[in-house]
């Protein structure tokens, strides 16, 4: 109900109340005082007929006493009148309509008719008249006058007054109505103007307008005062806003258009770096053909090993560039997967025994007999070699182990767990999260004791969570370190005899056929989970960006009982894509659903930036059986 209408009742409301109680009260008053008048009126035309028709009674002049009976009878509302002798004949007698006097429904008022003897008073003036006798022996009852009043004349008086009450009282009603609009319209009319000023405002008018202040209230007046105020300072704080996008914009463009030729400058200086230093490495490779001393051979395998260090550096660098611009992509074919881990720790073995350190391949789980898989071996190659490659930079005297997993998947997939463990230096707690930083070094000094760029790990664990993976670290000084990565990938059609069997377990709710949505921006991971809800007893989704899953969810259409949100994607990622499901849900007055993050970050604070966010757990992929199980569990009933 519009504040208008409020306010015409807070007005009309009181006036139709004492409208209603004044009417009743000045009604009844009347009625009540023209009854009184109209008794009273019987009454004294009664009495003073009754000593005016006395001489016409005693004499029996009926003539004079009808005439004395039909002049009163025109001047009152009476409605009849009669006299009766002392015997209680009538002697005379008027009224207005046919019918027999005294049956007719009404009132009626009597006075008796006195016969007063002479007085001679002794002080007359006629002093012949002696001696003074008197006749005041009393007054004698001649007859009755009786006048009648009938009920009509009475309800119409009635009739008369009720009426004139009702057309005063809807007359004053109707002023009131029209004389509160008409304030309702002086007091109302400026508030819609200051609720339109505010609407403009929220849309961004932020224009001033002229403050009215005749026929406005001091708080009206107030009110645009204050309005006019808070549009200049939207108006400022637009202009600043304005200047300072325009700003922002200006350096966006100038650190996109830095990054841009960073990258590009990376790139071509990679490639002409590349070509000398191939160049080099083919000489020397000639060079060591030709008879040498033992000594210019060291010298040329030393020259040959840096040359190669630095062509490393290169081509790291050269991802860096790629992953930079987004155009590092991942290759897809087949190749044997034991084969390329068994060949590249060879590579290492030598630079290892060189440096007094034992290095050891063991291959755990169940490996196949063909272990032919689908994916980008040169980029596992480059992962498990800048691992075996950071284990004997730090690592001065004891051994490095590297173990390989393979564990089974859904959906004709498999995951490769690699463990390279090395009896190092160890890295210090405090400075884990440090470790997978661009061009971070623990030891910054001009005095350090390890050289490097400090881009290896970073580029393994940016190549880890490009391949779907991800990659922890378990460390302490003086004890050495850890690192542990999963990789997820597709079995070749040969390995499907050798997978497992895995029976789909009966686990829906208790409630029917639960739904799980799936926000995974790499195709195997997607599938893998996908998968594994279907055997755990889900009707599964599948998005690959945080946006499509926040238009899944607010379409209404599919009520999830859980979502499995991946937290780095394009479009939009899983940490604002849970924050605004949760403000959706909050605003709506939805239940929360439980959001389960997937990530392969699983460095110290990543749990708790998932949960800041607004996820309910924490899952690292790729995902496992078990583990997707155990997590659930603790949100949603099997």
């Amino acid at each position: 109900m519009p504040l208008s209408r409020h306010l015409l009742w807070l007005g009309i409301l009181p006036a139709v109340l004492m409208f209603l109680v004044l009417m009743f009260f000045f009604t009844s008053a009347r009625l009540d005082d023209a009854r009184r008048d109209l008794y009273n009126s019987g009454q004294l035309l009664a009495d003073n007929l009754a000593p005016a028709v006395e001489y016409a009674v005693v004499s029996g002049n009926t003539q004079l006493l009808q005439q004395i009976l039909e002049q009163s009878f025109e001047r009152s509302r009476a409605d009849w009148i009669r006299v009766e002798d002392v015997t209680g004949n009538v002697v005379g007698a008027v009224h207005r309509d046919e019918g027999e006097i005294g049956t007719r429904d009404g009132q009626s008022f009597s006075a008796d008719i006195l016969q007063f003897p002479l007085d001679m008073d002794a002080e007359r003036s006629a002093g012949w008249f002696e001696p003074n006798y008197g006749f005041s022996s009393g007054a004698i009852r001649i007859g009755t006058v009786e006048v009648g009043v009938s009920e009509q004349v009475i309800a119409s008086k009635q009739r008369d007054i009720l009426w004139s009450s009702f057309i005063v009282g809807v007359a004053l009603l109707v002023f009131t109505v029209l004389a509160v609009r008409r304030s309702l319209t002086s007091l109302v009319g400026p508030i819609h103007e200051l609720s339109e000023r505010v609407t403009a405002l929220i849309n961004g008018h932020y224009a001033e307008n002229p403050v009215k202040r005749f026929n406005n209230t001091t708080e009206i007046v107030q009110l645009e005062e204050n309005l006019n105020a808070l549009a200049r300072h939207m108006s400022s704080l637009q202009l600043s806003r304005d200047q300072t996008l325009a700003a922002s914009e200006t350096a966006r463009e100038r650190a996109e258009s830095a990054s841009k030729a960073k990258s590009e400058f990376l790139a071509v200086m990679s490639h002409e770096l590349r070509t000398p230093l191939n160049g080099v490495l083919g000489m020397i490779e000639l060079i060591s053909e030709e008879g040498l001393s033992d000594q210019q051979r060291d010298y040329l395998n030393t020259a040959k090993r840096s040359t190669e260090d630095l062509l490393t550096v290169i081509s790291d660098i050269l991802d860096f560039s790629r992953m930079d611009r987004g155009k590092l992509a991942l290759d897809f074919h087949d190749f044997d997967i034991r084969e390329v881990i068994e060949n590249c720790v060879a590579t290492f073995r030598h630079s290892s025994e060189q440096q007094g350190l034992r290095l050891s391949l063991q291959f755990t789980g169940n490996w196949p007999a063909h272990t032919v898989v689908k994916g980008d071996a040169p980029r596992l190659r480059q992962v498990l070699a800048g691992l075996l490659d950071n284990a004997i930079k730090f690592t001065d005297e004891g051994s490095i182990a590297v173990q390989a997993e393979w564990h089974y998947l859904e959906d004709h997939c498999m995951v490769l767990q690699c463990t390279v463990r090395d009896s190092g230096t160890g890295i210090p707690s405090e400075r884990m999260k440090e470790i997978f930083r661009t061009f971070e070094q623990l030891d910054s000094s001009d005095a350090r004791q390890h050289g490097g760029t400090g881009i290896g790990l970073a580029l393994v664990q940016k190549l880890v969570e490009l391949m779907g993976g991800h990659i922890q670290v378990e460390t302490d000084l003086g004890t050495g370190s850890a690192f542990r990565f999963e990789l997820p990938f597709e079995l070749d059609g040969d390995n499907d005899a050798e997978e497992p069997q895995h029976h789909p377990q009966e686990t829906a709710s208790e409630t029917g056929s639960s739904r799980a949505l799936v926000v995974e921006d790499n195709p195997v991971n997607q599938r893998v989970a996908t998968a594994l809800l279907t055997r755990l007893g889900f009707e599964t989704d599948a998005v690959s960006n945080g946006k499509d899953a926040l238009e899944r969810v607010q379409s209404s259409q599919f009520d999830y009982s859980v979502i499995l949100m991946d937290c780095q994607m394009p479009v939009m990622d899983g940490y604002e894509a849970t924050r605004t499901i949760r403000d959706w849900e909050q605003k709506n007055g939805h239940r929360s659903v439980p959001i389960i993050a997937l990530t392969a970050d699983v460095l110290p604070g990543t749990e708790n930036n998932c949960r800041e966010a607004g996820m309910n757990d924490y899952l690292a992929k790729p995902v496992r059986m078990d583990k997707l199980r155990t997590v659930l569990s603790r949100w949603i009933r099997f």
